[in-house]
């Protein structure tokens, strides 16, 4: 890291790299991530790939992600200035290893849902099953301490998780959470884990150590801001979510 370069912070997935479903027929896959058996499942198209490499050359590029550290550790990108993990829950230093002073104060912030969790991806899933939807989910935990949930369905259906987000606030389940939904990919939150929270903390020991600097942002879901508003500038990708958000916006 050095003072006389921009810091630049930046989500992943949809952002610097997707699925392949979601590239258009024809376009060049570069290899970004690796599934869980070590097969490519991220790609960049050369415009995103040319980008990232632009970002690494002339920035300190730190990763601000939902991806759990083992998640993170797939992506197959050349990144050494730490990252941001868990969406919020965990912050990594440049040699990779999760900051202890961060993590206790998670553990602090999230220990009233570490049995709330486990009952609500039952509850979500069982949910899913009555109303006749195939849905998988997961929870996301570091280091022995829970995070959050995630949920999708088996066919990439969209408009299935809506519905059942719908159903899951009828019966008041979400109280003190939040949720990030954004194509096929549903989460449920505690408050007080965020990006923004971790990303805030980052800057703060970022100054300390280098003083003020250009901070970018890049990310293309509407959670995203929060983190990207404490950025002296921001982008986001033409066809993202929180692209179509501000069109929405602006022609209404």
């Amino acid at each position: 890291m050095s003072r006389n370069r921009p810091l630049t912070l930046v989500d992943l997935d949809d952002t610097l790299f997707q699925t392949a479903r979601k590239m258009p027929e024809g376009v060049s896959r570069h290899v970004a991530t690796l599934d869980v058996k070590g097969q490519p499942n991220g790609y960049m198209s050369d415009v995103q790939k040319a980008f990232v490499e632009w970002l690494l050359k002339t920035t300190d590029v730190v990763p601000v992600t939902a991806r759990s550290i083992e998640a993170f550790s797939r992506v197959r990108l050349s990144f050494a200035c730490g990252a941001v993990c868990s969406q919020g829950g965990v912050i990594l230093g440049s040699d990779g290893q999760q900051d202890q002073d961060w993590h206790e104060l998670m553990s602090e912030t999230l220990a009233e849902f570490q049995n709330r969790l486990p009952e609500l991806i039952a509850t979500t899933l069982a949910i899913g099953e009555e109303m006749g939807f195939s849905l998988r989910g997961w929870l996301v935990e570091e280091a022995g301490l829970l995070h959050y949930l995630v949920v999708k369905h088996n066919d990439s259906d969209d408009a299935v998780l809506l519905r059942t987000l719908t159903e899951v606030r009828a019966r008041g389940l979400l109280k003190g959470m939040y949720i990030h939904r954004n194509g096929n990919n549903l989460a449920f939150l505690p408050n007080g884990l965020a990006k923004r929270l971790a990303v805030q903390e980052f800057l703060r020991r970022d100054r300390v150590v280098h003083g003020e600097r250009p901070v970018l942002g890049f990310g293309d879901s509407i959670t995203d801001l929060g983190f990207m508003d404490l950025c002296h500038m921001w982008s986001t990708p033409a066809r993202g979510q929180l692209a179509r958000w501000v069109k929405a916006a602006a022609d209404a």
